[in-house]
């Protein structure tokens, strides 16, 4: 009696083992839904979606599978499988975390796939065929991906062009450490995201994808996926000030080569909501700016170097962040410098009166 006792404990533990090490060892499986199965009573059981290689892969539904339809909201469980059949349709854009033993499903074709039984199904986007067409008459599809917040630019074969991030800021958006928009007069910000709203996308999203397309043409199987994205970040603030980041990404090299990052920096009352040219941040004149800030910088010793950085500097290149300002010179403004380059100086480097008092950030400490 001992003996089988200690035996069914020994089997007992063993199950509760292998069944966390299942749960650890979860697959996950994501791709373009391509086929949903159903039963008489006309419910989803199974459905197969083909991944980024174009590889079909089925996974089959189970009584306690977690089902996410796209978006967010309050279902009641019979309102959440209405939305999640509805959602879970030819060209949805799935996600699945399954267990990792596979067995055979059949699909319409009849052919055999490998298949695996999900814990949790997530519907996080959507294709549209045929969403626009380019200057030579090529069709191009749209992935809309909630994942990411993002949409794909593809060929009908599959082939992905650009991603486009969806733009974020000024508001909602956190900092670790650093003030945000809330922080902001009720009046500022009413002027603050104007302000925003009127800058507007700082690229053309066809004319972005008429480049990656000549690119794919030019490149072949060497083609990798371009991406831009736009956000509006809180940089810095002090006690009258609030600092804005636009951070653009665009391709610098198209077919996926490079890309580089263009900062443009805004300076805003935090209770009036006026914009502030940023030279009226320093208390000495423009000349002395242009000139003293590639010397404070601390590396830059070519005298010529620090004259083209001089001549070409925008106000708009000037970066606040709690302890330095940041000036980032973009591809092409600078001679020898391909890709741009980046200065910082440090606000406890700069000498005595050359930023106004109320316009130094508060630091990272504070």
């Amino acid at each position: 009696m001992v003996w089988k006792k200690w035996t069914a404990l020994f089997l007992a533990l063993c199950l509760t083992l292998g069944l966390t090490a299942c749960r650890s060892e979860e697959r996950g499986v994501e791709g373009l839904v391509v086929e949903v199965q159903t039963n008489e009573a006309g419910d989803i059981t199974a459905f197969v979606v083909e991944d980024r290689q174009g590889k079909p892969i089925g996974v089959r539904l189970a009584e306690g599978t977690l089902l996410l339809p796209r978006g967010s909201g309050s279902w009641t469980g019979e309102e959440l499988w209405a939305a999640f059949q509805a959602d879970l349709r030819v060209d949805a854009w799935a996600y699945a975390s399954c267990y990792p033993r596979r067995e055979e499903l059949e699909t319409a074709d009849g052919e055999d796939v490998w298949a695996y039984w999900a814990t949790s199904v997530h519907i996080n986007g959507e294709l549209h065929r045929k969403a626009l067409t380019l200057r030579d008459g090529t069709s191009v599809d749209m992935l809309e991906w909630d994942r990411r917040r993002s949409r794909i630019y593809r060929l009908a074969n599959g082939t992905e062009l650009l991603r486009v991030e969806k733009p974020t800021g000024p508001e909602n958006v956190y900092v670790m450490g650093q003030e945000g928009f809330e922080a902001l007069s009720g009046r500022a910000q009413e002027k603050v995201r104007a302000y925003y709203e009127e800058q507007g996308l700082l690229y053309d999203e066809q004319e972005e994808l008429e480049k990656s397309y000549a690119a794919y043409r030019e490149l072949g199987e060497e083609f990798e996926s371009d991406w831009v994205g736009q956000d509006v970040t809180p940089s810095a603030s002090s006690e009258t000030i609030m600092y804005f980041l636009t951070n653009l990404t665009l391709p610098q090299e198209y077919g996926g080569r490079t890309a580089y990052e263009r900062q443009l920096g805004a300076a805003f009352n935090r209770e009036t909501g006026e914009k502030l040219s940023n030279w009226d941040l320093f208390a000495v004149p423009e000349a002395e700016v242009r000139r003293r800030l590639p010397e404070l910088c601390g590396w830059v010793d070519n005298q010529d170097r620090r004259e083209a950085m001089s001549g070409a500097l925008d106000p708009e290149w000037l970066v606040f962040f709690p302890d330095s300002l940041c000036i980032s010179f973009p591809p092409g403004t600078l001679p020898g410098e391909e890709n741009g380059c980046i200065i910082s100086v440090y606000y406890k480097d700069a000498p005595e009166g050359f930023f106004r008092p109320w316009a130094i950030p508060y630091g990272r400490e504070e």
